[in-house]
């Protein structure tokens, strides 16, 4: 039998449980979640009944210390991804990120002044973390899995499939790509003390990365080299603070927004001179849409992630399902909706988990790893400075 992965968790939140869930799908790779760790230690006793863990900290330095341990499964606050990433790979462990590797959380600023920085200095900040982990990384032969869930959705992948049949005589001309919902019900993601951002990176960060990531694969498969983004220029606003929404009464959209943005687009030019547009906003109402039209020079994909439409349920009374999930976001259930019959299926949360399993028992880098984390962050905060500056901004050479 083949050696088991022992995986450490950090964090008994919403993002720990999805991935115990998916480490129960792991097929062929033999995986033990050895222990988690939590802020509330009575949190992560909960998950560890749930799950079967047998080791439960109230401090991550505990699996940094355990030999036993292979891999350390970040499941944090964003402010805390950089420094537990650099600490895990200094222990010489494996580790799995959720977005973002890094940001702007503040550097001894009041918490309601971050969001007030300079988007230049913010930048600056973002490229010399990247320029640390990039060297920690060097030093150590670990594995850095970037979970991001887009590049795993099964329709991605069929896509992924399709993409390198048709870019052999083709080309991918431009990438639209957008997540939306009706807004984050977490106080910490409207202030970018904690959040790092608004819709660009906690939402327009999905298409962002599976857009880089299908032309990087474009320019592999044709040279041996990938296509990049070279330039970037974007908008963005809190559409709550308009006068539009200020003139409305009872909008279930989310409010409350800090110093964050609610809307963002971004336009992304890569070395090839295609485009990428990508949006994230906190204004669609109806449960939340994630989706990518591809467009290349011989064909068109148009890729519907979430919700997923093999499942329609018509009510004007929803009284009888209310306690039924449908999905993500989804205010009401009268009318017509899109019930999922796997939300995290879809996703592609148990496909990503199965990817780095497969990637550190059988030593081979995971499909999604350090160069797509480093770009996205650096798109999504060059795309500030361009909100800021009024102004495309050049990414810098890779």
């Amino acid at each position: 039998m083949k050696k088991p992965v022992r995986v450490g968790i950090v964090g008994a939140g919403f993002a720990a449980s999805f991935h115990l869930r998916s480490y129960r799908q792991v097929k062929e790779i033999p995986v033990e979640i050895a222990a988690i760790a939590g802020r509330t230690k009575d949190r992560a006793a909960q998950l560890a009944g749930r799950y079967g863990i047998p080791k439960i900290y109230d401090d991550y330095r505990f699996l940094l210390d355990d030999p036993s341990i292979d891999v350390v499964d970040l499941c944090v606050p964003n402010a805390l991804h950089l420094p537990l990433v650099l600490e895990t790979v200094k222990a010489g462990k494996h580790v799995i990120c959720e977005k973002p590797l890094t940001g702007y959380f503040g550097q001894g600023e009041p918490d309601k002044e971050v969001g007030a920085v300079s988007k230049r200095k913010m930048l600056d900040k973002v490229k010399a973390d990247l320029a640390e982990v990039t060297r920690v990384m060097a030093e150590h032969p670990v594995k850095f899995c970037y979970a991001e869930n887009w590049i795993y959705a099964p329709a991605v992948r069929k896509a992924l499939e399709i993409i390198d049949r048709c870019v052999v005589t083709g080309a991918i001309l431009e990438v639209r790509g957008e997540e939306s919902h009706s807004g984050s019900h977490s106080e910490y993601s409207k202030s970018w003390r904690y959040a790092g951002g608004g819709a660009l990176a906690r939402l327009g960060a999905h298409p962002i990365g599976a857009g880089l990531f299908l032309k990087r694969f474009e320019g592999v498969k044709k040279t041996g080299l990938p296509i990049l983004p070279v330039e970037v220029s974007a908008d963005g606003v809190d559409l709550t603070k308009t006068p539009a929404f200020h003139a409305v009464k009872n909008s279930p959209l989310v409010t409350g927004w800090e110093d964050v943005e609610t809307w963002a687009q971004v336009i992304v030019t890569f070395s090839d001179g295609t485009r990428g547009i990508f949006c994230g906003a906190d204004n669609l109402l109806g449960g939340m849409e994630s989706t990518m039209d591809i467009r290349l020079s011989n064909a068109r994909l148009k890729l519907d992630i979430c919700p997923v439409r093999i499942c329609q349920f018509f009510a004007v009374d929803p009284a009888p399902v209310r306690d039924v999930y449908f999905n993500e976001k989804q205010e009401t259930k009268a009318g017509l909706s899109f019930p999922s019959p796997d939300e995290e299926w879809t996703l592609g949360y148990p496909h990503e988990i199965q990817d780095f399993m497969e990637a550190i028992a059988l030593d081979r880098a995971p499909l999604s790893g350090l160069e797509l984390a480093k770009q996205v962050v650096e798109v999504v905060y060059a795309g500030y400075v361009s909100m800021e500056e009024g102004r495309k901004i050049i990414l810098s050479p890779t």
